[in-house]
């Protein structure tokens, strides 16, 4: 009768009567299960992870055990308490690492590590992920976040292949254009030029958001230049420059290099705009005075 009344709304008192009088009946487990589940779906997360750690220590045999160490996570993740989340799953995978919701907790780890910049440990957990469930939608944020975090550990040549293969998988996806970004910044690197220059084009091909198309159209002109393509350099510096952000960084120095290729040219008037701009846009005191004084005497030139 108590876990019946349990069910209704509310019903949280008459399952904690349930779990106190008769600890040992079969109900017993799935009502503190449902205590916590509904603390839960209250949005009352500490609350919840504690009802759930009590599933866990009490009923250790509940068929749902697992679940309730999974949703302890969850609850602390959902609470901001990274710390006490991360245990959690830790310990999942020690008590449970048979379960279903092994590549779940894998993942969510993952995520975890990758957040406190533990690479080595956030890539075992991604390549779990991609080992067993490698069709799962896990699997896709897996293999993008495996490749960073090879990136990031200085391991380019393995996030080269983990990049290309996301861009095998899934082409065109939401995110294509840093993919290739990534792919042309490691090209770049090894001074693989013209790898680079296809990359980068793949990726203004791929619409990045205006901040990253401006770094892309930047570091385009820089490739093009090592290449000696001139006239390919300016206009991806041009591409950089229209940007709407006008003291965006890369938009700044594409348009210092730019500046220099139309004084190589001796197209002056070019090359004033340039420092003009620089010298409207730039919050470096040192670039606005070079460029002030290098637009001094090009104006004297043109004179």
């Amino acid at each position: 009768a108590l876990y019946r009344l349990g069910q209704k709304d509310g019903g949280v008192e008459q399952l904690a009567q349930l779990v106190e009088r008769y600890p040992t009946s079969s109900f017993a487990a799935d009502a503190q299960f449902q205590i916590a589940k509904k603390m839960y779906e209250q949005d009352r997360y500490l609350d919840a992870a504690d009802e759930f750690r009590r599933v866990v220590s009490q009923f250790p045999g509940y068929s749902a055990a697992d679940r309730a160490q999974f949703l302890m996570g969850e609850a602390y993740a959902s609470a901001d308490d990274e710390l006490q989340a991360q245990q959690a799953f830790e310990q999942f995978l020690v008590f449970f690492g048979d379960s279903e919701l092994r590549t779940t907790v894998r993942f969510r780890l993952g995520m975890i590590y990758f957040g406190q910049e533990e690479y080595f440990r956030a890539a075992t957990n991604f390549t779990d992920v991609l080992e067993r469930e490698p069709d799962s939608d896990m699997a896709k944020a897996s293999l993008y976040n495996l490749a960073l975090s090879r990136r990031l550990m200085g391991s380019n040549a393995e996030a080269a292949l983990d990049f290309t293969r996301y861009q095998e998988r899934y082409p065109g996806d939401e995110r294509a254009a840093e993919v290739a970004y990534q792919l042309g910044d490691i090209h770049e690197l090894a001074g693989r030029n013209d790898q680079a220059i296809a990359a980068l084009e793949q990726a203004l091909a791929a619409g990045p958001e205006a901040s990253l198309r401006i770094e892309i159209s930047y570091r385009l002109g820089v490739c093009r230049e090592k290449t000696g393509d001139r006239e390919g350099a300016l206009k991806a510096y041009a591409q950089a420059a229209a940007g709407k952000q006008k003291s965006d960084p890369f938009r700044l120095s594409a348009i210092a290099r730019s500046a220099g290729l139309h004084e190589e040219a001796q197209d002056y008037r070019q090359a004033l705009a340039a420092y003009r701009d620089l010298m409207d846009n730039a919050e470096d005191p040192e670039l606005v005075a070079a460029a002030t004084g290098r637009a001094s005497e090009l104006e004297a030139v043109l004179k």
